[in-house]
């Protein structure tokens, strides 16, 4: 009775993974020590958590995107306030046109924040926000609406402060992940993983040949046979797909 052998290299990271998560499942199921392989057992749980470190710095790795992503939402949106500001100052009422004037001196202040460094441009937004929301006005007794209350531009104003906070909560989630990055890389991770696995085989085969086929053995190489066959699946299908241009 022989184990299937599959091409592992060509999974993908993530099928990989999932893979050995559930060969790992399945031995625990069926016990290490029956199946004769505690010691190897070990090592290969040492080596799987390596892999489990690994895969997540992996997942991890893209929030750099969601930052690229959410840098250009609050552009957006600042480039939005910018313009509804810009627009106030034709409104035919002159009270609002001179809120429009008030909010525009202080735009031009700030200078094209969109445009500036991303942490710079999340200080800048921040310190814009505090001036439209009156919080450094030399007196906060007064009741005088503000200029973006009068031109009911509050909306613009919280947009704002949720796409800054959103794009600085993904800066310090990546600065965590930096600070804590394992040196494991997947590459080197996947052969340890694959060497222990081999190992683990060639036991389970060679007590095989020395006891006989015992059910516990035999169930143990069915089921473990039928999910290495789905993946395998997986693997041929996608070579197919390859070859017709539909993935890459």
């Amino acid at each position: 009775m022989k184990i299937l052998r599959v091409s592992f290299f060509r999974f993908r990271n993530e099928e990989w993974f999932q893979l050995y998560t559930e060969f790992r499942d399945l031995v625990l199921k069926f016990d290490p020590a029956t199946l004769n392989i505690s010691a190897l057992w070990a090592t290969f749980l040492t080596r799987y958590a390596d892999a489990d470190t690994a895969m997540e710095v992996i997942r991890k790795s893209a929030d750099t995107a969601r930052m690229a992503e959410a840098d250009h939402v609050r552009d957006q949106t600042f480039r939005g306030f910018v313009d509804a500001v810009k627009s106030a100052r034709n409104h035919f009422d002159p009270q609002k046109r001179a809120a429009a004037e008030q909010l525009t001196i202080l735009f031009d202040h700030f200078g094209n924040l969109a445009r500036k460094a991303p942490n710079e441009e999340t200080a800048g937004i921040y310190n814009l926000l505090q001036e439209l929301n009156g919080e450094n006005a030399a007196s906060t007794a007064s009741t005088a609406a503000l200029p973006v209350d009068i031109l009911g531009l509050r909306d613009w104003a919280v947009r704002l402060t949720a796409d800054n906070e959103a794009y600085e909560a993904l800066v310090k989630n990546r600065n965590t992940e930096i600070a804590s990055r394992s040196k494991l890389r997947m590459k080197e991770v996947r052969q340890e993983v694959q060497e222990i696995y081999a190992q683990i085989v060639d036991r389970i085969e060679a007590t095989i040949i020395l006891n006989g086929e015992t059910p516990i053995f035999t169930n143990f190489v069915n089921e473990l046979n039928a999910f290495l066959k789905r993946y395998a699946t997986v693997l041929a299908q996608r070579k197919g797909r390859t070859k017709d241009g539909a993935d890459n």
